[in-house]
């Protein structure tokens, strides 16, 4: 808890954050997806991670620090927030981010985030939806269309 709010990490501004505490929580979420996959029996290649806002900044941090745990990811609304980016091979990771439109505080530094994971070698998709920090159906839309990839994608564009 942080001014009110439930927070993955510490922030110091709203768009700077205390960097241990970055770390401290991408290394334990990392575990948790260890721990979960052993229990239940995922399929780590096959999983898919949804984050928004400040869980699509754990889910990033988590690609950076720990190369190869998360290989698909949809991120709502993300930024980078590691100040330092230990060297990581995401070339096997394939990520969407959505930024909205009218998200001014946060937007203007997807680009940022999508040129990071491409410089790890993710194949990275970046969409704008018209809106502002909130999430909504155009996002919904957005994801379905990514995760059905692009044989569907052209198969909706022949219906219409």
């Amino acid at each position: 808890m942080q001014d009110g709010g439930i927070r993955w990490f510490t922030r110091i501004t709203p768009t700077r954050f205390e960097q241990e505490s970055i770390r401290a929580e991408a290394d334990a979420f990392a575990d948790f997806i260890v721990g979960a996959a052993e229990i239940h029996g995922l399929d780590l290649k096959r999983t898919t991670f949804l984050g928004y806002s400040n869980g699509a900044n754990l889910v990033s941090s988590v690609m950076l620090a720990h190369p190869g745990l998360i290989r698909r990811a949809a991120l709502l609304r993300p930024m980078p927030v590691l100040d330092e980016v230990p060297p990581s091979d995401l070339s096997r990771a394939k990520v969407l981010v959505i930024a909205g439109a009218s998200d001014l505080t946060y937007a203007p530094f997807a680009p940022q985030l999508v040129e990071l994971l491409r410089r790890h070698g993710a194949e990275v998709e970046a969409r704008t939806v018209g809106s502002g920090h909130e999430f909504g159906t155009e996002d919904a839309r957005a994801v379905r269309e990514w995760l059905a990839g692009p044989a569907a994608a052209v198969a909706l564009s022949q219906k219409s």
